[in-house]
């Protein structure tokens, strides 16, 4: 017992007289290494070891069991520099935090080199990096053809729209900056592919940095980084001379310019072409809408007089027939550490020319007839358009933004129609769009986890059009022509303030309250002529004014439980109409009061899939598009007419989404279904015969509905060196309309689109792409037969790149737009070379479009009461020389 008692006693008398070291050993990413040898020496004895211990998973504990004057601590790790730490005269009893970070130890290999491709892609924190060499094949031209390969990303080419793991693209940044705005396609159109190393996805993106981490930003951005030695000044020069079919010179001529420096950014293009490139964010030839228009269309007017849409499933580069030309300068200046200025120049001419015929086979009432109208179209668009953007820090807490965009833009189109093999008729339909917006907005960080915001936002927008045809389509025995006239100007004005929050917990919260002042003014009149004077056509004059007023108050509440992310919103509002009718001086109001509630749930399966679900209820007024009471000819066949209704639309959404985008394993899948009801709607009652079709739109409390679902899945598969994508939209849509004086009918339509891609990717120097596409459409009545149509495409190509210097892509493109009927096939062969020297200074490509000469494209549509035969011409055959100089 007394030699226990003593050994106890010189045990604890050594613990507590000694000195303990412990630590953390990581690398140079702060991350813990698993095993390395601690060494404790006596400086004045270096050759030996005193004492020594292992860490355990990148931690390490030892207690000195000796007294020193100085001693130094060795960290020792495979694959890493040693580290060294010298304590001076350790004090007894004391507990000593010393963490090692060791720098990786790279060792030169003489006999041995290892080369690795570069990983395609990298990802940190909320951002992938796609390295872009890593997906080129070689048809590359702009970067817009790069980025619709990235996986987890899809490209609108018609609108330019671009969208990652489902949700659309904010904004496509250049180097950090938004330099683009919402008409990002301007640089994703136009910037040569060369220029650029990354495409960068952001998500969670905050523009305005004293949001970021406060604000609910579901966000997400593209950042473009450019290649090293295209800073301070570079850019390109495309010259490329042709000829078409029979003679007429194929121009396509384009020069790209890109300045960075510390304080200045810009992109500059300018361009002409005639075969059918829009290098413009603007659609003037099908309307598609783009981003910025469908972000501010509560700001637009009405168009009474539609512009005439070319439709066509071909790619619009193919039925474009245009004369384009484009300018258009983007700049930002930093003026100084608190002050930004941004502008954007745009300026466009067009004229694009179209034939087409158009033949519908009816059947209504049990009655059959046809109609046909063949149509020479000339439509010559121009715009003129300066957005001017100021940015001021007051301080590092608030920010003062103006944004101001002015827009002029004039539409003429001259047509020639024969209908139905025997009236001719000449019109013309000037259209002009008078277009201001201005903003002001306020942020203030009142505090870490709370900011201020207010706003004021007014709008002018003025649409006057004028609409000529002759022979008259109206009284035919007593006019010779009929001019259409009408003006629509909106004025809009909104306030708001809002405070975003977040809790310590990570929660995040908003809450707005603001009002709007909605103010819609449209005048009509329909003028028969003869040959001494121009006559008001009874019935056909229209001069009203619709005020929109209302006051609102925005919540919304986001927080997380595990895995699980609940959103819940809501929208409360006071909503006031009048509508001002001066034809019989007369007036409708109407008061509502609106609650809109919302909920998002999200689930997160792992780091790479969710699991989302959504419900909504809205109530909307949709009389602004349903406002004139008296006829309105819209073309040579149609007159349009209303009967105003202030009543609301309701509406339930609820839809559940799958999506997993697995960049490690090259797999991606999306899967979803929504459906959607509205209740109180505006119906048509048609009446149509050989010659005229009289529609008029009236509001029922009567429901209409849609279901559909998505699916996609994209897999790279290794034992065949090839990625293989499918994905297919299903829909059904119920409706109602009322035809020729029937019964209020109950209508269904349902659409199928099912695409097969797949792309090889062997190491030899020819590979394969194809494409299949089937579409069948299926519209019907519950008292009549269905219309039905299935129509099929099919794209392959060939790609040969037999050097780095060459570059050869064939292509075929096959269409059959009715299956049943087989009488109509269409074959497009196109071929492409490429030659770059070694300089990569220049480069020379010589393009061949529709080889086999096609000279029109026909396509068929379906509706609950027609078959609808759409033809159209097409750019003919054209050979191109082009040369690129890059600077």
């Amino acid at each position: 017992m007394k030699l226990f008692t003593f050994l106890i006693f010189i045990l604890f008398y050594i613990q507590l007289s000694s000195q303990t070291i412990q630590g953390t050993i990581t690398n140079d990413n702060d991350e813990l290494i698993t095993v390395s040898n601690i060494l404790i020496k006596n400086v004045n004895d270096l050759d030996n070891i005193s004492e020594y211990t292992f860490s355990k998973n990148g931690k390490y504990l030892i207690n000195l069991k000796k007294e020193y004057q100085k001693i130094i601590i060795i960290v020792n790790a495979f694959g890493y520099k040693e580290g060294k730490y010298i304590i001076e005269k350790p004090k007894k009893n004391e507990i000593y935090t010393i963490n090692f970070k060791l720098k990786t130890d790279t060792t030169r290999l003489d006999e041995v080199i290892v080369i690795a491709k570069k990983r395609p892609f990298t990802v940190k924190k909320d951002t992938v990096n796609y390295n872009v060499k890593s997906y080129l094949d070689g048809s590359e031209r702009k970067i817009q053809d790069v980025i619709k390969k990235l996986p987890g990303i899809e490209v609108n080419t018609s609108t330019g729209e671009i969208k990652y793991k489902g949700k659309s693209v904010e904004t496509v940044l250049l180097e950090g900056d938004n330099l683009f705005g919402y008409n990002y396609a301007l640089g994703t159109k136009n910037i040569n592919v060369d220029m650029v190393e990354q495409v960068q996805a952001i998500e969670n993106y905050s523009e305005n940095q004293l949001l970021k981490g406060i604000e609910n930003s579901n966000k997400v951005a593209l950042n473009l980084k450019l290649k090293k030695g295209k800073i301070d000044f570079s850019g390109n020069i495309d010259l490329g001379v042709g000829v078409f079919e029979k003679g007429k010179k194929a121009l396509n001529i384009n020069s790209n310019i890109l300045g960075i420096t510390k304080n200045y950014k810009s992109f500059a293009t300018l361009a002409y072409n005639n075969i059918g490139i829009n290098h413009s964010p603007f659609d003037y030839f099908g309307f598609s809408v783009n981003l910025e228009q469908l972000k501010e269309k509560d700001f637009f007017a009405q168009k009474i007089i539609p512009e005439t849409r070319f439709s066509n499933t071909l790619d619009d580069k193919r039925v474009n027939i245009n004369n384009q030309y484009f300018g258009n300068y983007n700049a930002i200046f930093k003026i100084n550490k608190r002050l930004k200025v941004k502008t954007n120049l745009y300026y466009i001419n067009d004229e694009i020319t179209s034939e087409q015929l158009f033949e519908n086979s009816y059947i209504i009432n049990n009655e059959e007839f046809t109609t046909t109208d063949n149509t020479f179209i000339t439509k010559n668009p121009k715009q003129y358009r300066s957005d001017l953007e100021i940015k001021y820090n007051a301080s590092k807490t608030s920010l003062l933004e103006y944004n101001l965009r002015v827009r002029q833009e004039n539409i003429k189109t001259p047509s020639i129609i024969l209908s139905n093999n025997n009236n001719n008729f000449e019109s013309l339909l000037n259209s002009e769009d008078f277009y201001l917006k201005q903003k002001l907005l306020f942020t203030k960080k009142v505090s870490e986890k709370k900011v201020f915001q207010f706003s004021v936002l007014q709008s002018t927008n003025n649409i006057p059009q004028t609409y000529q045809i002759s022979p008259s389509v109206i009284n035919l025995d007593d006019y010779t022509a009929n001019i259409q006239e009408s003006l629509f100007k909106k004025n809009y004005l909104e306030t708001q303030a809002t405070l975003f929050a977040s809790s310590k917990k990570g929660n995040k919260y908003t809450f707005s309250v603001g009002g709007i002042l909605d103010n819609n003014k449209l005048k009509s009149e329909l003028f028969g002529e003869n040959l001494i004077e121009s006559i008001l056509i009874e019935n056909s004059a229209n001069d009203l004014e619709y005020l929109k007023k209302s006051m609102y108050q925005l919540g919304a509440y986001h927080f997380n439980i595990g895995k699980w992310k609940f959103s819940p919103s809501y929208s409360l509002s006071y909503l006031n109409q009048e509508i001002d009718n001066r034809n019989n001086s007369t007036k409708n109001n109407q008061n509502n009061f609106i609650f809109e509630p919302s909920l998002n749930i999200r689930y997160r399966l792992s780091n790479v899939s969710f699991l989302s679900t959504k419900v909504g209820y809205n109530k909307t007024s949709n009389v602004e598009r349903y406002l004139f009471l008296n006829q309105v000819l819209i073309n040579n066949r149609t007159t349009i007419s209303n009967t105003p209704s202030l009543e609301l639309q309701e509406s339930l959404n609820y839809g559940v989404f799958y999506y997993n985008n697995d960049l490690y394993n090259q797999l991606q899948i999306n899967a979803g279904a929504n459906y959607q009801k509205t209740t109180g709607n505006f119906f048509t009652s048609s009446i149509i015969n050989e010659n005229t079709t009289q529609i008029s739109y009236f509001y029922l409390p009567q429901d209409n509905s849609n279901l559909s679902f998505n699916f996609l899945i994209a897999k790279y598969i290794p034992f065949l060196e090839s990625t293989m994508k499918l994905s297919s939209n299903y829909s059904i849509s119920e409706y109602k309309n009322i035809i020729n004086n029937s019964e209020l009918r109950n209508n269904k339509s349902q659409f199928l689109d099912t695409k097969l891609f797949i792309k090889t990717a062997f190491d030899g120097f020819v590979n394969f792409e194809n494409t299949v596409n089937l579409s069948k459409s299926i519209s019907e009545n519950e008292n009549s037969n269905q219309f039905i149509n299935e129509s099929l495409n099919n794209t392959f190509k060939i790609i040969i790149k037999p050097t780095k210097k060459w570059f050869v892509l064939l292509s075929l493109d096959y269409f059959l737009p009715n299956i049943e009927n087989k009488s109509e096939e269409y074959v497009f062969l196109d071929a492409s070379i490429r030659y770059r020297p070694k300089s990569n200074k220049f480069e020379f490509n010589f393009v061949a479009r529709n080889l086999l000469n096609e000279n029109n494209f026909e396509q068929v549509q379906t509706s609950d009461f027609s078959i609808n035969t759409y033809r159209t011409n097409i750019l003919s055959r054209y050979y191109l020389l082009n040369m690129t100089y890059n600077f």
